[in-house]
């Protein structure tokens, strides 16, 4: 018996109360290969998420190795933030940037720079490998954007707090909420990834109530509250 196109299509999902369901079609129900579609749909769940972790981990590397971070409480932060947040549902969105975390201590807050990027100042640096995309490694450009500028985006880093590893991570998780709070090609890219409903209500949000949403949803909500209290005991001897 010949397989059918739909071959393997079968999958499973996990809904909003954690239960793991499988999501068929009504011509599933009579179907003699149901049961071998089921196994191949589980194998190739499988090596997408071992694929997708491999990825992670790579971008992750990359990122911590571009960057320069000093002390090694704030990069140790900084390698669980990256991890934490790509496994949120809206945070694999940081990694389509090229976001670089640079540590220069001073008695001063923290603040993102964009800085553009031509094409051939890439090539300059990099040689060929300027026509790759340096951080998700994703081989050619794409077609419509070949040829087009890209930004660096920078966290620069002036200030962290001491022995208070929440408060740090809520000040990186801050400082990216922020960026993508306000700037148009990050609201861009965030609008893609949302429902209709979740981007009717980021609309009308200004750039703080976008930050807390972004906390919460990227699940840095104690982080930042910790960050908070930091800064304010921080601005109150100032």
């Amino acid at each position: 018996m010949e397989r059918k196109e739909c071959f393997g299509s079968l999958h499973e999902i996990t809904d909003k109360k954690g239960f793991t369901l499988t999501e068929s079609r009504l011509k599933c129900r009579v179907c003699q290969d149901l049961r071998d579609c089921l196994r191949s749909s589980k194998q190739t769940a499988v090596e997408k998420k071992e694929e997708d972790e491999l990825r992670k981990q790579n971008m992750i590397t990359r990122i911590i190795d571009l960057s320069q971070i000093i002390s090694n409480e704030l990069g140790s932060c900084l390698l669980e933030f990256l991890d934490r947040i790509y496994s949120s549902p809206i945070g694999t969105v940081v990694f389509r940037n090229l976001l670089l975390f640079f540590e220069a201590p001073q008695d001063k807050l923290s603040f993102t720079m964009t800085i553009p990027i031509s094409p051939s100042t890439l090539d300059l640096i990099q040689g060929e490998e300027g026509k790759r995309d340096p951080l998700t490694d994703q081989g050619e450009t794409d077609k419509k954007g070949a040829g087009r500028d890209f930004t660096l985006r920078v966290v620069l880093i002036q200030r962290h707090f001491p022995r208070n590893k929440k408060a740090n991570m809520g000040l990186i998780a801050y400082e990216v909420a922020r960026l993508f709070s306000s700037e148009d090609e990050e609201i861009r890219q965030i609008l893609q990834v949302l429902t209709n409903s979740e981007i009717n209500l980021f609309k009308t949000m200004d750039v703080n109530q976008r930050i807390d949403w972004f906390m919460e949803g990227w699940g840095f909500r104690d982080e930042f509250e910790a960050f908070r209290k930091e800064m304010g005991t921080f601005k109150q001897s100032e």
